[in-house]
């Protein structure tokens, strides 16, 4: 069946400006025709559904390029799921992946979870089985033995959202078993970071182990992250050919220049700043709350230089984080705007077209003939204020050309 949206304020992913009278034709799962009305257009199918926009705005659906699926925001969000069964990990999974899709992020990207439970989450999405958005998995990340990721103390045994690897042939051990599973993507911990024990900015994963990642993800065509909080591990990743910088709270100008010359892409998860956001009752261990102080002394204004400079920032939120809670993805969008000096267009593209290039996803985050149906049908111009996106209420979200909310 065809169905057609018209007469809405109409942002392709691509322009830098919106249309005023907006057109979008989709049968199943591709688009026909998205750009200007044109009545020739909507008469070549007299028996389509036809939906009349105005007063709305017709977008991509949104890319979340950094999420974790088995975290679900509270302030004990760490211990409990070293301490969740993994069943229950991936069902707690499967209602996270709900929440983003119904707030509009029609694709996500998981780096790092307990049982690698992005897995099953993909999958079970893929075959319809549950209610989820396109999933984009990596399976627990690599870390080093006391590293990022490693929160376990001693000899504790329990299940966590790392991998500790020691040296080259660990890490390429590690990475071949998360192509075995059909990883779309290989995450490494090149630094310290907010939630786990030791220095947040210290370099932990060396040059040749993270080349070791990226070496086995290339022989499958798949994607490569890295966790970069200190100045030195965010310039040893991208040495390293790590496409996507995660956080990069420390860059200076030799990384800006670095990412530009390279073409590695930031991920900036302006959202897990909620951490230090909270009252001090709140539950989040008073290390943490220190670290990530600590960090935006210097991350928005490094977002901020790299913004200007030309780098690619990409939308991740890192959803799960303690307050960063599933469903909440959209506020990424306005601490783009208030926080990193966007304009609400440049926002909007980092969550679609330059998300949709950075993933190397060519079927989406644009409206286009041909491209995959995921689109945004929203309540009000988000041009004129992108915290519309953040009110579910708001939205109809259609993935795949199925009609979700």
């Amino acid at each position: 069946m065809v169905t057609i949206y018209q007469h809405g304020f109409l942002i392709d992913g691509l322009a830098d400006s919106a249309l005023d009278d907006g057109l979008v034709v989709y049968e199943g799962t591709k688009i026909l025709y998205a750009g200007p009305y044109r009545p020739e257009i909507a008469a070549k199918y007299p028996d389509a559904q036809l939906n009349d926009c105005q007063g709305k705005t017709i977008m991509p659906g949104l890319i979340d390029a950094h999420v974790h699926l088995t975290m679900y925001g509270k302030g004990s969000s760490v211990h409990d799921f070293l301490v969740d069964s993994a069943t229950y990990t991936a069902l707690k999974a499967a209602e996270m992946a709900k929440r983003d899709l119904r707030a509009g992020f029609t694709t996500i990207r998981s780096l790092g979870d307990k049982a690698s439970a992005d897995f099953a989450v993909k999958r079970a999405s893929n075959e319809g089985l549950i209610e989820g958005p396109r999933v984009l998995s990596s399976g627990k990340c690599i870390s080093i033995t006391g590293g990022h990721g490693d929160f376990v103390p001693g000899d504790v045994q329990l299940d966590t959202i790392g991998e500790t690897c020691d040296g080259v042939e660990q890490v390429r051990r590690a990475a071949r078993e998360r192509l075995k599973n059909n990883a779309d993507c290989i995450k490494v911990m090149a630094t310290g970071g907010g939630n786990s024990p030791g220095p947040g900015t210290a370099s932990q994963m060396t040059i040749d182990e993270m080349r070791a990642a990226v070496e086995v993800a290339e022989t499958r065509g798949v994607l490569t992250a890295a966790h970069c909080i200190g100045t030195e591990g965010i310039k040893n990743a991208m040495r390293a050919g790590i496409r996507t910088i995660e956080h990069a709270s420390f860059i200076d100008d030799e990384g800006i220049e670095m990412a530009l010359r390279g073409g590695h892409y930031i991920c900036s998860t302006l959202c897990a700043f909620r951490t230090m956001e909270q009252p001090p009752d709140a539950g989040i261990p008073d290390y943490v709350v220190e670290k990530i102080r600590y960090f935006a002394t210097a991350h928005y204004s490094g977002l901020q230089k790299a913004y200007k400079s030309g780098v690619k920032i990409m939308l991740g939120t890192d959803t799960g984080t303690p307050y960063n809670f599933h469903g909440c993805n959209a506020d990424e969008l306005w601490r783009f705007v208030r926080d990193g000096g966007f304009t609400p267009m440049d926002a909007i593209k980092a969550g679609t077209s330059v998300a949709a290039e950075g993933l190397r996803q060519d079927d989406i985050g644009v409206l286009a003939e041909g491209k995959t149906a995921d689109i945004l049908i929203v309540n009000g111009n988000v041009l004129s204020d992108v915290r519309i996106l953040s009110r579910q209420e708001n939205i109809a979200v259609i993935h795949n050309g199925k009609l979700i909310v």
